[in-house]
């Protein structure tokens, strides 16, 4: 009972908090404002309406693991030197890029929350089109500048998509990331039904991060499903979710991908294409890291001696 009162009591605060601010994401677009400038001023609407719901919200909390600020400082000065380097004419754009687990739509959530506030300005991410139908989100979606990703089919763990469609949808990624923007992408490619193993790397994800020389940054939640439980319409349950964010590639993935080359690599992955072989170490480092908030939640949880 007091689940679902708690649930009902986030919901509505969730609910109006959103609506304020598609309603000011509305009358902000009558004036007269750069595309991108006007997408990174919604960005920091939805972090602020989304910090109000969840301060407002109490028995949802959230523990940071230690390092997680260091984490992010040393990411931030690559990406000012690298964005020097640009401004220099030394260098093109290589994007950061954040990779996270995908166990309910809080992961979204948290994820907005928690990026520094000069990331979150930079970062859109893909999002199923089909989202982009619904009230008030898809206005709020709209005006972010997030990207539409059109599948042919409504299954879960189907991912035939719409090529053509789609094609259209990356060119537009390919030009915003020319153009100096990041991205926050979930590398599963779907809700994970079982969180506490991750689920295989898609490789277009991995191509596009070659492609460009991506910098990478993970970002991890453990126990999101508590929260808001994965075929929930709504969540806001009590619980206590813990986060960390790691600096995978602070120097690229082509760095990264030289360093694994140099290492005593099975066989298999030796003969591997770069992508094959960047999803499968990803996959096992954010599962270590995974490993690590849920080991500490454990240890968290145990009775304390007198």
């Amino acid at each position: 009972m007091f689940g679902r009162l708690c649930m009902g009591a986030y919901g509505l605060i969730l609910a109006v908090n959103m609506l304020w601010a598609a309603g000011l994401m509305k009358l902000i677009s009558v004036f007269p404002m750069e595309k991108r400038k006007y997408e990174s001023v919604c960005l920091v609407l939805v972090q602020v309406c989304w910090k109000i719901a969840l301060f407002f919200a109490p028995w949802i909390g959230t523990t940071y693991a230690d390092g997680t600020a260091d984490e992010w400082k040393l990411m931030l000065k690559k990406m000012e030197e690298q964005d020097g380097r640009v401004q220099a004419g030394q260098d093109s754009h290589h994007p950061l890029m954040i990779l996270g687990n995908h166990a309910s739509f809080l992961d979204v959530i948290l994820a907005v929350v928690s990026l520094p506030l000069p990331v979150m300005r930079r970062c859109r991410t893909y999002m199923d089109a089909h989202l982009f139908n619904l009230p008030v989100l898809a206005t709020i979606c709209r005006a972010v500048g997030h990207f539409p990703v059109y599948f042919t089919s409504s299954k879960n763990g189907v991912f035939a998509v719409d090529k053509e469609r789609n094609e259209q949808v990356d060119k537009q990624v390919d030009q915003f990331l020319k153009e100096g923007g990041w991205l926050c992408f979930y590398p599963e490619g779907q809700r994970n039904k079982s969180p506490d193993e991750l689920l295989p790397f898609r490789y277009g994800g991995m191509k596009k991060v070659i492609e460009f020389d991506g910098r990478l940054m993970s970002l991890m939640c453990y126990n999101v499903q508590t929260v808001w439980p994965l075929k929930a319409q709504m969540g806001g349950y009590p619980g206590r979710v813990r986060m960390s964010c790691k600096a995978l590639a602070p120097d690229g993935v082509k760095a990264l991908l030289k360093q694994l080359r140099e290492s005593d690599l099975p066989p298999e992955e030796k003969e591997a294409e770069d992508h094959v072989l960047l999803a499968k170490h990803l996959q096992r480092t954010m599962q270590q890291q995974y490993d690590e908030l849920k080991a500490a939640a454990m240890e968290s949880a145990k009775p304390k001696k007198a």
